[in-house]
C-alpha cells in the first residue's frame, strides 16, 4: 500500500481528488494549502512516513526543496487547456495566458490549432509573474489565464483571473507517476539500506566526505571514536582538497585533543568525495615518527656524472630487498633519494614511515611495531642513525629482525660509522645489517656543475609557492656562487636562493644581489662554528630556526620564507 499526501493549491482540486476514484494499492490524504502554507505540512508527512506527496505548480516545487521523499506533479493536460479555454470562448480579445512553459508549450500548440485569440507568454520564475502581469496591462489585456499563483497576482493589480484546473485525467496520470517512482524510490531505499550495512561492518572507522567539508556518511565507530576527540580539524581539509584535486590517495598522521591517528584519505569521486580511513591510533606523545605518502615522483636534479650515476642505478636499489644506508653530508639529499628509491618502489600505493633515532624510547617502539604490521608494505626510513643509543640499537636489531618482508628499510648516516663500530659504540651485526648496500653522496661542492639546474629548480619552485617574479640569475652571479663551499650542501643553497628570490625586486638576479647575501652568510657561518659537535641534526636544525626567528623580530612568515619552507612546516617544527 503506498500512503501518499494530496495537498491541493485550491479547494476545488481537493474536491476534484476526492470524487476520483482511488487506485487500490493507495492509501491517501488530502490537505488544501498553498505555497509557503504547504511547507509545514509536507514536513509533517515527511515524519509521518508518507511515501509520496502529490501536488501542483509552484507548491509541489516548493516542497520538493525541502522533503527527500518523492514529490509528484500533477500536470496540466490537454483536456484541462480545453477546459478553460471553453470558458473564453465568448471572449474575443484581451486574454493572455501566463505560466511556466510545462503549461505554455502544450497552450500555443492548442491555441493555433483551435485558432483562439490569446496571448501566451512564459514565465523563468515566480519572481517574473508581476512585472510580465503588469506589462500585459499596459497593453490593454484584461482577462489572463494561469495558475494559482498567476492568479493571485493578476487580481491584485485589477485582471481577471481564470484558473487553469487539473481535472480527474491529470490526477489518474499523477497516479501513475506515483506508483512508478515510489516503486523505484523503494529499490534505491534498498540499496542505499544494503550499502549502509556493508559500511557499518568495516572493521575500521571510515567517513565520506564532499569538497565542501560536508561528512556525507560515516559508520559508527567514526563517529563514536574519531569526532570525540575532533579529528577533522583543519589540516585533514587540507589532505582532503590535495586528494581530490590530484586524484591520488594520500597518508598522513593527526592530532585530535588526547590522541593521533594514522590516517588514508582517498578519491571516490575525482573532485567530488573523499573517503578518510582510521588505520590506528596512539597516544598523543612526542612521537619518534611519522607516516607520510610519496604522492609524486621525487625528480634527482643536476647533469653531473654524479647526479647521472644516481638516476641510472636508482631502479637496481629500488628493487633490492636488503636495507640500504645511504650516508651523505647534512643537506646531500639523504632524504630526496629516500623517497625517490620508494617511489620507484612502491610508487603511490604505500607509505613511509619516517623515524628518527635519537627520539626513540619504549612506548613509541611498541607503536612503531603494530604499525609496520598493520602496513605490510612501504619503506622504513630511519634518520640520525648515528644517534642511537646502545639499548635502542638493540631494540632495532630486534625490529628488523620481525618486520614483514615487504617493508623496505632505509637508513640515513651523516658520516661513515666504521669507527663507531671499531670503537664499540655503534652494534657490528646492526651495522652491517643496515649497511648490507651503501649509497655514498658527495657533497655540493664536488657537484658545482649542478648549481645552475638547482637553481632553476628552487626558483620555479618558490615562483609557483609565493609568487616570487624571479625568472633566473645572470651568469657573472651564478659564477661567484660556484666560489663558495657550500658547507651547508643543497639546504643552504636553496635557503640562498629563497632569500635571493624574496629580496630581488629584479627579474634576474645579478651579482652584485649574491654578495650581499653571502658575505652575511659567511658571517653567520662563523658564528655557527660554536655549535657543540655531540649536537643533533634535529638540535641544530632548531637553533638555526630560533636564529632566524631573532632576526625576523619572530615574525613567522619571514622566517618561514628565509628558511626555504612554508609557514605550516615552521610551525610544526617549532612545536615538534
Amino acid at each position: 500500500m503506498i500512503k501518499a499526501l494530496f495537498i491541493a493549491p485550491y479547494t476545488g482540486l481537493a474536491e476534484t481528488v476526492k470524487k476520483t476514484n482511488v487506485p487500490n494499492d493507495f492509501d491517501i490524504d488530502v490537505e488544501v494549502a498553498n505555497l509557503e502554507d504547504a511547507i509545514d505540512i509536507a514536513e509533517r508527512a515527511e515524519k509521518d512516513k508518507y511515501d509520496i506527496i502529490i501536488s501542483r505548480g509552484g507548491t509541489a516545487s516548493l516542497i520538493q526543496e525541502i522533503v527527500s521523499i518523492p514529490v509528484i506533479h500533477v500536470d496540466i493536460s490537454g483536456y484541462d487547456l480545453l477546459r478553460v479555454f471553453t470558458f473564453i470562448r465568448e471572449m474575443n480579445e484581451g486574454v493572455a495566458l501566463v505560466g511556466f512553459e510545462n503549461i505554455t508549450r502544450g497552450a500555443g500548440t492548442l491555441c493555433n490549432i483551435m485558432e483562439y485569440d490569446v496571448q501566451v507568454v512564459t514565465v523563468k520564475n515566480s519572481n517574473d509573474v508581476s512585472p510580465t502581469l503588469e506589462k500585459l496591462k499596459n497593453q490593454g489585456f484584461t482577462v489572463v489565464l494561469g495558475d494559482t499563483i498567476t492568479i493571485q497576482e493578476a487580481e491584485k493589480i485589477g485582471l481577471r483571473g481564470i484558473l487553469i484546473t487539473s481535472g480527474k485525467e491529470a490526477i489518474m496520470d499523477a497516479y501513475d507517476e506515483a506508483r512508478r517512482l515510489y516503486r523505484l524510490f523503494k529499490g534505491v531505499t534498498r540499496q542505499v539500506n544494503e550499502y549502509h550495512h556493508i559500511l557499518q561492518s568495516l572493521p575500521f572507522p571510515f567517513v565520506l566526505v564532499n569538497n565542501e567539508k560536508e561528512i556525507l556518511d560515516k559508520i559508527s565507530s567514526f563517529d563514536n571514536e574519531l569526532l570525540q576527540h575532533n579529528v577533522l580539524i583543519p589540516d585533514v581539509w587540507k589532505v582532503v582538497k590535495r586528494v581530490l584535486e590530484r586524484g591520488q590517495d594520500e597518508w598522513t598522521e593527526i592530532e585530535g585533543e588526547s590522541k593521533g591517528y594514522v590516517v588514508q584519505v582517498f578519491p571516490v569521486k575525482e573532485k567530488l568525495m573523499a573517503g578518510i580511513i582510521v588505520h590506528s591510533s596512539f597516544k598523543l606523545v612526542k612521537k619518534s615518527y611519522q607516516i607520510n605518502h610519496c604522492p609524486t615522483r621525487l625528480p634527482i636534479i643536476g647533469d653531473s656524472r654524479q647526479a647521472e650515476n644516481l638516476r641510472s642505478n636508482l631502479n637496481k636499489y629500488a628493487l633490492t630487498d636488503v636495507p640500504i644506508m645511504i650516508v651523505g653530508e647534512a643537506g646531500t639529499g639523504k632524504s630526496t633519494i629516500a623517497q625517490a628509491i620508494h617511489f620507484e618502489r612502491f610508487g603511490q600505493d604505500h607509505p613511509i614511515v619516517f623515524v628518527w633515532g635519537n627520539r626513540l624510547n619504549d612506548l613509541e617502539w611498541e607503536e612503531l611495531n603494530r604499525t609496520l604490521f598493520k602496513m605490510q608494505k612501504g619503506t622504513l626510513l630511519i634518520k640520525n642513525i648515528e644517534e642511537l643509543s646502545k639499548q635502542t640499537q638493540y631494540k632495532l636489531l630486534d625490529l628488523l629482525n620481525q618486520i614483514p618482508g615487504k617493508i623496505k628499510v632505509i637508513s640515513l648516516v651523516n658520516y661513515s660509522l666504521d669507527s663507531k663500530v671499531q670503537q664499540g659504540k655503534f652494534l657490528k651485526e646492526l651495522y652491517e645489517k643496515l649497511s648490507n648496500l651503501p649509497l655514498h653522496l658527495v657533497p655540493l661542492k664536488e657537484r658545482k656543475g649542478d648549481i645552475p639546474t638547482f637553481i632553476g629548480y628552487f626558483l620555479s619552485d618558490f615562483h609557483a609557492e609565493s609568487g616570487n617574479e624571479t625568472l633566473g640569475m645572470k651568469k657573472e652571479a651564478m659564477d661567484y656562487l660556484k666560489q663558495f663551499d657550500w658547507p651547508g650542501n643543497f639546504t643552504q643553497l636553496k635557503n640562498v636562493i629563497n632569500e635571493l628570490s624574496m629580496t630581488t625586486s629584479d627579474l634576474y638576479i645579478e651579482r652584485n644581489h649574491v654578495i650581499d647575501v653571502l658575505s652575511h652568510l659567511e658571517t653567520e657561518d662563523t658564528v655557527e662554528e660554536d655549535v657543540p659537535s655531540n649536537q643533533t641534526l634535529e638540535e641544530i636544525e632548531q637553533e638555526v630556526i630560533r636564529k632566524v626567528l631573532e632576526e625576523e623580530n619572530h615574525n613567522q612568515t619571514k622566517a618561514a620564507k628565509r628558511l626555504g619552507i612554508n609557514r605550516t612546516t615552521l610551525w610544526r617544527k617549532l612545536n615538534s
